[in-house]
């Protein structure tokens, strides 16, 4: 009796993409080689860009380690951005708790020491509650960028600096759009 291996949802996805895009591919004429399809998977399902086993309790402590690492070394925000990190507090419910953290960037320049515009983002680190330690696994851990609405994985999204200068963008021709009207 031949029983299917069982994937998760996220292996289901990935191999489901890979097919279609294989197939698109050879319905437009792109053969591929053998070697070409067996790597398409490794293409489009890329490892984990951050890796949150180092994350264990005190989770509060540990979590903002963890962001302060991915922001200087993994992300290297730094190169650009001048950051804090602030801690702001947690939540519990029923199932789960919550911990959030903000972490507000900025361009200070030396005409601008003090910057004019910052833009933030927002991580949420959820622990589940209802499992014994030894089995809950690593908490998951999701960003936010000011102004957006969509929560990013961490260990799958990258935190590009193009978001954080839209934003800041944003406020500045927001700040001149207000003075040019004289209200102040």
């Amino acid at each position: 009796m031949n029983i299917p291996e069982v994937y998760s949802y996220e292996e289901q996805a990935i191999n489901t993409v890979v097919s279609v895009i294989n197939r698109a591919k050879e319905m437009l004429g792109d053969r591929q080689t053998l070697k070409q399809l067996a790597n398409s998977r490794d293409v489009y399902a890329a490892p984990a860009k951050v890796n949150l086993s180092r994350l264990e309790p005190p989770l509060a402590i540990t979590s903002r380690d963890l962001i302060a690492d991915t922001i200087e070394k993994t992300w290297k925000l730094t190169n650009l951005f001048k950051y804090s990190l602030k801690y702001k507090g947690s939540s519990k419910d029923e199932c789960l708790q919550y911990f959030y953290f903000e972490a507000i960037f900025s361009q200070p320049t030396v005409s601008y020491p003090i910057p004019q515009a910052t833009a933030s983002a927002f991580f949420r680190v959820q622990d589940k509650l209802i499992e014994p330690p030894e089995k809950r696994g690593v908490p998951k851990m999701t960003f936010r960028v000011e102004g957006h609405h969509i929560d990013h994985d961490i260990r799958h999204v990258l935190l590009p600096a193009d978001w954080l200068l839209a934003v800041i963008m944003m406020k500045v021709k927001l700040y001149s759009r207000i003075e040019s009207y004289n209200i102040f």
